[in-house]
């Protein structure tokens, strides 16, 4: 398996990969503002609660990838992102709350709580990504790093921590309604 167990060491995150969309259709499909001329690292991008909130933005191998610091808008634009694309998403929140979503073309067809399931139970075809989840151990002990594996399986987009640690295009998110 591909090493990412470096991921282990974030506590909170939303990395999403995006393919068929350019960045600027990803940031506006986000509601994101301003990203031009705009560079933030990983570690710049995190959101406090008291604070705007700030994604990194740009393309990767195949796509486009979405990086949020303490962040899920992404997650919450999902059907949205994915019309005319494809979308991976994995969230993780400071208490190990976790979500993969996998859509296509604005429907999600697979979706799974990576922790306490191996497999997707929910979503219009979670039979999908069978093949994708070939040889992927999730749960207590693998959950994160099976998850990004899965996502650059499903889309080929890497999540490198040499592109968290370099500034990309920083996008500020709309505040939370």
């Amino acid at each position: 398996m591909v090493d990412y167990g470096w991921v282990e060491n974030l506590e909170a995150f939303c990395f999403t990969a995006v393919v068929g969309l350019d960045p600027d259709e990803t940031v506006r499909r986000l509601d994101g503002e301003g990203g031009f001329g705009q560079t933030r690292t990983f570690e710049d991008c995190f959101w406090s609660a008291d604070g705007p909130q700030w994604a990194q933005v740009g393309p990767v191998d195949t796509g486009v990838l979405v990086a949020e610091n303490n962040g899920w808008r992404a997650e919450e634009c999902v059907e949205r992102l994915s019309k005319d694309a494809q979308v991976a998403c994995f969230f993780r929140n400071v208490q190990a709350v976790m979500h993969f979503v996998y859509a296509v073309n604005g429907l999600v067809l697979a979706e799974f709580d990576p922790l306490v399931e191996s497999w997707p139970a929910s979503g219009a075809d979670p039979s999908v990504i069978t093949d994708a989840l070939a040889g992927l151990a999730f749960g207590l002990f693998a959950a994160e790093e099976s998850s990004l594996v899965l996502m650059e399986r499903l889309t080929g987009v890497r999540v490198e921590p040499a592109w968290l640690e370099s500034p990309q295009r920083a996008v500020r998110l709309p505040p939370l309604p």
